[in-house]
């Protein structure tokens, strides 16, 4: 039967459907998609070539734990694949040559990482705030030497993005009392967040921030949207997080700042090259906590991108249009 026939005027659920499952899944995710889905087949493909003999059959593929070359040699062999959705919050793990040649679908997780990456944020400004890691390296020493703590309470955060990840930043802002801004493309107001601008004013609301949370995704826009004149504007004393992409920052401008005192650190989840080469500056800064892209990394996340691609295989089965496509994709998110 082919997709999207009707009976009596209903979509017809198509059966028998080949969905590929990347190799990161756990057997139990894969079969909570087989009892949830009877009637459709899921082969879960390993982490490199030779792939199952059933490699050009499959129309969907789940995906995760591929790098852009790996995903695009996968896809010349799975020439059936008309459907990927992506465990990421961005596009940009997915955009290769074979998906734009083929035009093939895609949809992300639209809300899975939140509340880890929102924890995480947290975590790194409690971690700032209350010298923890002076403590330690005083317990270390063995030396008895109280710190002045900083309060969050009261201070400003800038949350640089206000999509599903930004938007539960600043809930927790609010909850430890901080006022929040936020940038957003829209500039469309949200409940959280006690003022909401453009990207148009970032330069405006620099100097207001205590603290910078940097959420928006890796597009042309963004590129380099934090470089030396960003940072001579912040307030002294600003501490900067990202969790986003780190093509967001201008690197040697960020090493600079933090050499000369101008802010007064930051923690990088995300950079520009992944692994972060072992003689880049970065790695000795002062005031940095480096954190290899894992601030998303939890148990529970990936059973929140199988219900999510499950809602959306539902959808795919019976012909209806996918959720969490690209809104911009002449930006790529």
């Amino acid at each position: 039967m082919t997709r999207g026939a009707r009976l009596n005027g209903e979509p017809t659920v198509r059966d028998d459907v080949l969905v590929f499952v990347n190799h990161l899944y756990d057997a139990h995710h894969v079969d909570a998609l087989r009892e949830r889905f009877p009637t459709t087949r899921f082969e879960q493909l390993p982490a490199a070539p030779p792939w199952p003999a059933s490699i050009a059959e499959g129309e969907a593929l789940l995906f995760a734990g591929l790098r852009k070359p790996e995903l695009d040699a996968l896809l010349q062999a799975a020439q059936g694949v008309r459907w990927i959705h992506t465990g990421s919050a961005g596009f940009d793990w997915v955009q290769v040559p074979e998906v734009e040649r083929r035009a093939i679908a895609l949809t992300r997780s639209a809300d899975v990482m939140s509340i880890p990456i929102a924890e995480f944020v947290f975590g790194t400004l409690l971690a700032h705030a209350k010298h923890l890691h002076a403590l330690r390296d005083a317990q270390r020493e063995h030396r008895w030497a109280p710190p002045m703590h900083l309060e969050l309470h009261g201070k400003t955060m800038l949350v640089v993005g206000v999509g599903a990840i930004g938007r539960r930043v600043a809930a927790l802002a609010k909850a430890f009392g901080m006022r929040v801004i936020g940038i957003k493309r829209d500039g469309v107001s949200d409940p959280g967040v006690d003022r909401m601008v453009t990207p148009a004013a970032l330069h405006e609301v620099l100097g207001d921030a205590d603290v910078i949370v940097l959420t928006a995704p890796g597009t042309a826009e963004t590129d380099g949207m934090l470089g030396a004149a960003e940072f001579a504007r912040m307030k002294p004393g600003a501490y900067l997080v990202n969790v986003a992409r780190g093509s967001l920052i201008d690197d040697d401008a960020l090493v600079a700042a933090l050499a000369e005192g101008r802010i007064a650190g930051a923690c990088l989840d995300a950079f520009r090259e992944e692994p972060l080469p072992a003689g880049h500056p970065l790695w000795d800064a002062p005031n940095v906590t480096i954190s290899p892209h894992c601030s998303y990394r939890t148990p529970e996340i990936r059973g929140r991108v199988i219900d999510e691609f499950a809602a959306n295989l539902e959808r795919y089965l019976s012909d209806a249009p996918l959720l969490n496509t690209m809104r911009h994709p002449a930006l790529g998110y």
